[in-house]
């Protein structure tokens, strides 16, 4: 048996035995701790529906010993309901608590010198850990590793071996790995981390980095500094993590209204939202440390069984970019090391977790067509709920009935199809229960169907549009900062655009197999080298594109002597900026002047922060305990630029909020808020020669044969293909219209159509 990523019509495509499995897999909990509950007529009918690749939840037997007999107990039911159905074990990483009190320097410790406990949870064990093992432990890795090789070796032993095509790795909180921390250390004054454990991955960093100690003391303006007994940075210095976002919304003091305006949040380690690199650089590279050291340990794992068992794919979860701490978790600043390694093959991530009720948008986390041009996969854990849920989630996803449970089913699987990613049912009821309905096994079969279908047409996507994000600027920015940029625009806004969009890192833009777009916006590309600033200018001009500049591109220059300059977004533009440090509201308007962007805006109404309503769930507790949702801007950015056009002005500054310039073979747009509305997007779009399918912000995924529409609103709709086709609806199993250009269609709020187009 071999298992293995290959190129299948344009993108990267599971196969097994030269067989193609297009999407959907399943994950299905089934174990309780030591307790098993296996429904077998539930698999029965997946199987039946056509889904043959399971995710099984295991763990090593170092800490569990009987779980080689839970794994063996679950794949034999598994293949007694499926015989013809393909495994890839979930093993658990997590140490035993022996080990943890035997391994204290191996164990994340705060600065006030303790190791509080905390509760691990994940699908098949739950411990209170008498402390958190660091996921960066070089120790850990050798003894886990260790642990993973000898379970590893005796799964292999099992006379169904043929039938497993991988491993899944899992470590850290509910499998994903991240630190599972939730005691609020900045409320507490205190901070991470200060083990031994850390510190050997934070001096390996700084080695490759730096390279000898006079470069390390340079930079970081302290001659005491040494690459192998590295100070960790004080509390004060996390400060621009996340409390300055909640100084900012809550300024101290009173505030009345013959106050004056509230001075900037501040505490001499920041420049606002920014880390202040010319004094504090430290704590950047803590946290770039930080992230790569469990990237680090993915990698380690995933070399052993790609030694053990070349013929296997291997992934695990990472990349995170929303639900998440995206600076303390560790979850996403190392995923192009990953990327580019040669013993990954996929990474994984849930869902967005708000506003993925009827209407609304299962917003991904990750860069997910980066991974493609890096010849690998992006798989989205789909844990869509179902009326199957009980009151409580039933209530917080809007999901009441089986109509709900269908049209969001079938959002989730056009979204995978047309964006052009695998993914896997997941079922987290104990037992099995979710997607436990004979409508949704008829749904799954169809859309079995429908996948192998879509295999077989022409994958390279045909989008006009690159949103381009930096790795290292969210180890650089507050909280609110990167949730601002990335989590809520993925997440409430991306899919009601009207035209396909396509994610890369900045890092993609030199290689040459990256497509050539219209329109790239960059979303968060503050901290870039000389090299890289000369990659994106190039492409800019060779594509003769529209680049949409958000917030600070290009504040940064890593290893420059002055490391934060407007100079440096001048050379990246084209345009003149300026800076103001005070912190400002980001609302403001457009000017009304006649001009193809802001042509079409009403000249009163608010833009630049999020005012969309929020999706229930998740909502208070998701961002963490100091999390404010008005955006501010922190130091405040803007065009003063003559030749640049103004087309918006913020409302409590009067700096330009929106300009527009004709550079050298490109067009720069300065957009200088962190929070785009989808009619932006779409005005930006049509300004860069871009074809709109959608205008009316219904949630739409195109992809060059497909189009999922998912009703924001009842009424008529229309979908504009700028090309002549017939367009069937794969469920209906019916034609909407042949030869045509565009279509009109009634449909309720929530209701989901895939269409299928074909060429004329």
């Amino acid at each position: 048996m071999k298992a293995e990523l290959k190129d299948y019509n344009g993108r990267p495509a599971l196969f097994i035995d030269d067989k193609i499995y297009p999407p959907m897999m399943a994950t299905i909990r089934t174990i309780n701790d030591s307790e098993i509950i296996f429904d077998k007529d539930y698999f029965e009918n997946l199987g039946k529906a056509g889904i043959k690749v399971f995710f099984l939840i295991c763990d090593t037997i170092w800490l569990k010993p009987n779980a080689l007999e839970l794994f063996d107990y679950e794949a034999r039911a598994l293949l007694e309901a499926i015989p013809d159905a393909y495994i890839v074990p979930r093993i658990g990483l997590h140490p035993t608590n022996e080990w943890i009190l035997e391994n204290p320097d191996e164990c994340t410790l705060y600065s006030d010198g303790t190791h509080p406990p905390v509760n691990l949870w994940t699908e098949s064990y739950q411990k209170d850990l008498p402390r958190w093992y660091s996921l960066c432990s070089q120790k850990w890795r050798e003894d886990a590793g260790k642990a993973l090789e000898e379970t590893w070796n005796l799964i292999m032993q099992l006379p169904y071996a043929d039938r497993i095509i991988g491993c899944f790795l899992a470590a850290g909180g509910t499998s994903e790995w991240y630190y599972r921390h939730w005691v609020s250390f900045m409320d507490k004054d205190i901070c991470l981390d200060h083990s031994l454990a850390f510190k050997r991955e934070f001096s390996s960093y700084l080695r490759e980095t730096y390279g000898t100690d006079e470069n390390l003391q340079k930079h970081w303006k302290n001659p005491d500094a040494t690459i192998d007994n590295p100070p960790i940075p004080t509390f004060d210095k996390h400060y621009f993590a996340n409390r300055v976002d909640k100084d900012a919304a809550v300024p101290k003091g009173q505030v009345v209204s013959n106050s004056g305006n509230p001075p900037p949040p501040y505490n001499g380690t920041n420049l606002g939202s920014f880390i202040d690199h010319d004094k504090n650089v430290d704590i950047y590279d803590f946290y770039r440390a930080w992230h790569l050291g469990t990237a680090n340990s993915i990698i380690h794992f995933a070399k052993i069984i790609k030694r053990l068992t070349p013929g296997r794919v291997v992934g695990a979860f990472y990349g995170s970019q929303g639900c998440i701490d995206f600076l303390r978790s560790g979850t996403n600043g190392g995923t192009l090391k990953i990327l580019e390694s040669d013993c990954v093959d996929f990474l994984a991530n849930p869902g967005i977790y708000e506003n993925r009720q009827p209407g609304g948008s299962t917003g991904q986390r990750t860069v997910q067509d980066s991974f493609a041009i890096h010849g690998k996969m992006y798989i989205v854990e789909d844990d869509a709920r179902t009326c199957a849920e009980n009151r409580y989630y039933q209530d917080k996803f809007r999901i009441y009935d089986m109509t709900d449970t269908i049209n969001v089913l079938k959002r989730e699987f056009g979204r995978n199809i047309c964006e052009d990613v695998h993914s896997w049912w997941f079922d987290q009821l104990l037992g099995g229960k979710r997607y436990k309905f004979p409508e949704v096994y008829e749904l799954f079969s169809k859309q079995q169907l429908i996948a192998k279908d879509a295999y077989e047409m022409n994958r390279t996507k045909n989008s006009e549009v690159a949103f381009i994000f930096d790795e290292e600027t969210i180890n650089s920015v507050s909280f609110q900062t990167t949730r601002d940029l990335i989590e809520i625009m993925r997440g409430y806004e991306m899919a009601r655009i009207g035209t396909p969009v396509d994610q890369y890192y900045h890092n993609d833009m030199a290689n040459p197999d990256m497509p050539s777009y219209k329109m790239y916006v960059f979303i968060n590309t503050f901290i870039l080298s000389d090299e890289e600033r000369e990659v994106i200018k190039a492409k800019l001009r060779r594509d003769h594109a529209v680049a949409v500049w958000l917030y600070a591109p290009g504040f940064v220059k890593p290893l420059a002597d002055t490391k934060m300059s407007v100079e440096y977004m001048k050379e990246l533009t084209g345009m003149d900026i300026a800076m103001d440090t005070n912190s400002f509201d980001a609302a403001f308007r457009w000017n009304g002047e006649a001009h193809p962007i802001s042509e079409s805006f009403d000249n009163r109404a608010l833009y630049g922060y999020f005012n969309r309503g929020r999706g229930d769930y998740y909502v208070r507790n998701s961002a963490g305990p100091d999390a404010h949702w008005d955006t501010y801007l922190c130091p405040l950015f803007y065009s003063n630029d003559k030749d640049a056009k103004n087309l918006a002005y913020f409302l409590t500054s009067g700096y330009p909020a929106v300009s527009v310039k004709e550079c050298d073979g490109y067009t720069s747009v300065f957009y200088g808020s962190k929070s785009v509305k989808s009619d932006v997007f779409r005005a930006l779009a049509k300004f860069a020669g871009v074809h709109i399918y959608c205008d009316s912000d219904d949630v739409t995924y195109i992809g060059r044969n497909h189009i999922t529409f998912h009703a924001s609103s009842s009424g008529k709709k229309t979908l504009n293909f700028g090309r002549k086709v017939d367009v069937y609806e794969v469920y209906e199993e019916k034609f909407y219209a042949k030869g045509a250009e565009s279509v009109t269609f009634d449909a309720y709020l929530g209701e989901t159509k895939m269409f299928k187009l074909i060429e004329v």
